[in-house]
C-alpha cells in the first residue's frame, strides 16, 4: 500500500516559493539545462601517417572505451585521415588529476590485434575491461586487407595485462560496430547487434548475447529490436537495474537509402520492449522537432544523477533518395553537434542545441565540439559529469581523428544533505530521508519513519534552516526535540505503518533552480479525545533544486 502524500496546502508550495525566487520563466525545449566544457585540447589532426599517438592523448575515431573506477578506459581505435590505420594501445583518463596517461603502448606484446570498432564494456563483477572483435582496419600502416574479427580479450588493471579469454566454441561470429554494456540484472555483458560482414550494403544483425563466467551465450528474446549498427548501449544501475539501446543504422533494409532509427529500446534481463520510437513514415514532423533528428555514430551516455540518457553528436544521413525509409529527417551527411537527452522517467526527448539553426551548440563557444563516428564517452561518478573523447573533428575534410577531452554537466546539480537530529517518540527514534533528488519539472519526496501510533504526522517546508528547542515553547513537546526549518509551509500527513511523506512536485521553471528548500517532519500524538498529548520531531533535510 502506497504512502499517503501531502495535501494540496502543501502541493500550493512551489507557487509560494517561485514567488519569493525571480520570476518564474518556463524552460525552452532547446535551452540549455547543461554546457559542454573543454578539460584538454590538441586540436585534430591534419593528418597522421603512422599509428602514433600524441603526448597528450591519442588522435582517434573508431574508438571503443569503457568507465570503471572512476576513468575512462581509451582502446584502439582508427588514426589517420580517412582512419585507415588501426591503433591496440590502451590509455586512461583520470578525470580527478586532469591526466591521460597511456598504460600499453601501441603493437606491444600480449595486447589484442590492432582495431577499432570493438563492442567493449567495464565489467564490474570482476573490475575488468572486456573487448570484442572489431575490424582490423588495414593494420598499422592501412596497406593490409580490413578483417573482421571475434574474439574476447580482458584487461586487468590491477596487473597492466590483456588476457585472450576467447571460449574454444560458442564464440558470436565475427563483427563490427556491435555495442556491448554491463547488465546489472544478470551481472553479465549484454552485446547487439553489428555487421557480420563488409558488404556494400552490410550484413546485419539483431542477436542478443550475453558474457557470463567466461563464456557467451546466444539469448532469445520474445522481442527483438531491429538489426543494426553503430547503436550504443547504456547500463542504468541505479532504480531501473537494465541497459537501454539508442539509435543506430541498418543500410539494407532500403538500399541505397540510409535508415537511422531514433528509438530507444530497454533490457530487463530476458527481453526488449519498445520505450520510445520516431517512425517518419507515422510522424513526418516529429523528427527534429518533439524528437532529436535521426544520427547514427553518436555517443549516448547514461547520467544517474538526473536519470537522463545524454546524447551527443553522431552523422547526419549522407544518402536519402527515398526519404520515406528514413527515420528521421535528411539534415546532410556532415556530423552535428547538438546534445540531445532522454528522460528516463518520462520517455521523452529534449532538444538542447537545434541542427537546423546553427552549427554550435547553445552555450558553448567551441565550434567543434561535435564529434562523430564513435568516439567515446562516459559518466564518472567521482565528478558527477559526463565526459566524452576522441572521436572526429566534423571542421576538417575527410576523417580527421581528434584527441579532445570533454565534459558535460548540469547546472546547478540536485542535491539533499541530511542536518540536525530527530528525538525519540512513542514508536522510536524518528527520522527523515530523501527518497529522490530535487529537479525541476520532477516531485521530490521525503519520507519521515518512527511515527508512534495514534499519530498524525505534520509536514514542514521552511525557505531557511533554524535549531528553535520546543520543548520550551510547548508543554507537549518531547525532549531534544527541535525545529528545525521555518514553517513557511505546513500540512497534516496522514502515517502508514509508523511512516509518513511530504510529496512535492517541483514545476519545470528555471527560477526554481538553485533555490535551497528544508524540510522536516513532525509527530503529534493525540489522546482518545482529540487532545495533543505530544510532539516529536525528525531530523531536517535540505534540497538544493537542480536544473533539467
Amino acid at each position: 500500500m502506497p504512502l499517503p502524500r501531502l495535501p494540496l496546502v502543501l502541493v500550493a508550495f512551489a507557487a509560494a516559493a517561485a514567488a519569493q525566487l525571480p520570476a518564474p520563466t518556463l524552460i525552452s525545449r532547446t535551452a540549455p539545462r547543461a554546457a559542454w566544457t573543454t578539460v584538454t585540447s590538441a586540436g585534430a589532426t591534419t593528418g597522421v601517417t603512422t599509428a602514433t599517438p600524441t603526448v597528450n592523448g591519442t588522435f582517434r575515431a573508431d574508438n571503443p572505451g569503457a568507465v570503471g573506477q572512476d576513468k575512462l578506459w581509451i582502446f584502439g581505435g582508427s588514426l589517420g585521415n580517412n582512419t585507415a590505420f588501426t591503433a591496440n594501445d590502451l590509455w586512461a583518463f583520470d578525470p580527478v588529476a586532469g591526466t591521460m596517461t597511456q598504460l600499453i603502448a601501441d603493437g606491444a606484446v600480449g595486447s589484442p590485434a590492432h582495431r577499432g570498432r570493438s563492442a567493449i564494456a567495464w565489467n564490474p563483477t570482476n573490475n575488468k575491461l572486456t573487448v570484442f572483435g572489431g575490424n582490423t582496419r588495414g593494420g598499422t600502416t592501412g596497406a593490409g586487407t580490413p578483417t573482421l574479427l571475434a574474439d574476447t580479450w580482458e584487461y586487468d588493471p590491477a596487473t597492466n595485462t590483456w588476457a585472450d579469454v576467447t571460449p574454444l566454441a560458442g564464440s558470436p561470429t565475427p563483427r563490427q560496430y556491435a555495442s556491448m554494456a554491463y547488465d546489472p540484472t544478470t551481472g553479465g555483458l549484454l552485446m547487439f547487434g553489428g555487421e557480420t560482414a563488409t558488404t556494400v550494403p552490410p550484413t546485419y544483425t539483431n542477436e542478443t548475447w550475453l558474457w557470463l563466467g567466461g563464456s557467451w551465450s546466444l539469448l532469445a528474446p520474445s522481442t527483438a529490436p531491429t538489426a543494426r549498427s553503430q547503436h550504443t548501449l547504456v547500463t542504468r544501475t541505479d532504480a531501473f537495474q537494465d541497459v537501454l539501446m539508442v539509435c543506430g543504422i541498418n543500410n539494407a533494409m532500403a538500399a541505397p537509402d540510409s535508415v537511422r532509427f531514433l528509438d530507444v529500446w530497454r533490457w530487463t534481463g530476458a527481453d526488449w520492449s519498445l520505450l520510445s520510437d520516431c517512425d517518419v513514415l507515422t510522424n513526418p514532423t516529429g523528427a527534429g522537432t518533439t524528437w532529436p533528428a535521426a544520427t547514427v555514430g553518436n555517443q549516448a551516455v547514461y547520467d544517474p544523477l538526473r536519470q537522463r540518457v545524454v546524447v551527443q553528436g553522431g552523422n547526419g544521413i549522407t544518402v536519402a533518395a527515398n526519404t520515406t525509409y528514413v527515420y528521421g529527417p535528411n539534415f546532410g551527411g556532415s556530423p552535428t553537434n547538438y546534445t540531445s537527452e532522454f528522460d528516463s522517467l518520462t520517455n521523452t526527448w529534449s532538444i538542447y542545441a537545434n541542427p537546423t539553426t546553427g552549427t554550435t551548440p547553445f552555450n558553448n563557444t567551441d565550434a567543434v565540439i561535435g564529434r562523430v563516428s564513435r568516439y567515446f564517452g562516459g559518466f564518472i561518478p567521482a565528478t558527477g559529469k559526463v565526459y566524452k573523447a576522441c572521436g572526429q573533428d566534423p571542421t576538417k575534410s575527410g576523417s580527421r581523428p581528434t584527441n579532445n577531452v570533454y565534459a558535460y554537466q548540469a547546472t546547478p546539480i540536485a542535491s539533499t544533505t541530511s542536518y540536525g537530529a530527530g528525538c525519540t517518540g512513542p514508536g522510536g527514534a524518528l527520522t527523515l530521508v530523501a527518497d529522490n533528488q530535487p529537479w525541476t519539472g520532477r516531485t521530490f519526496t521525503v519520507t519521515g519513519s518512527g511515527i508512534g501510533p495514534t499519530s498524525l504526522g505534520l509536514g514542514v517546508i521552511g525557505f531557511a534552516p533554524t535549531a528553535l528547542p520546543l520543548i520550551g515553547v510547548l508543554s507537549y513537546a518531547g525532549v531534544g526535540c527541535d525545529l528545525l526549518t521555518t514553517p513557511d509551509n505546513l500540512g497534516g500527513l496522514l502515517p502508514f505503518a509508523g511512516q509518513a511523506q511530504i510529496v512535492l512536485p517541483l514545476p519545470p521553471t528555471a527560477s526554481l533552480a538553485g533555490a535551497t528548500l528544508y524540510f522536516q517532519i513532525a509527530d503529534l500524538q493525540f489522546d482518545l479525545l482529540g487532545n495533543i498529548v505530544g510532539l516529536f520531531t525528525t531530523n531536517g533535510v535540505s534540497a538544493t533544486v537542480g536544473a533539467l
